[in-house]
């Protein structure tokens, strides 16, 4: 069974990382602050990434192709 960050949509994953990015931009965060949410949009990246990387093996599958 998959977890709960796999089972997030892409497009949940790219506008989190949105919101993350504008608190990051924020010059009043504090710097504990932006290694918290850095990390969590570190953390959220990669579970894109993969969910990407899935999708183009899904996709290679059907239609029978491979990257070289």
């Amino acid at each position: 069974m998959s977890d709960e960050k796999n089972e997030k949509k892409l497009s949940e994953q790219i506008d989190e990382l949105s919101v993350l990015v504008k608190r990051l931009e924020d010059p009043s965060i504090e710097l504990e602050d932006a290694l918290g949410v850095y990390e969590s949009g570190m953390k959220i990246a990669q579970a894109a990434q993969k969910a990407l990387e899935q999708a183009q093996q899904r996709i290679e599958t059907v239609s029978g192709t491979t990257e070289n």
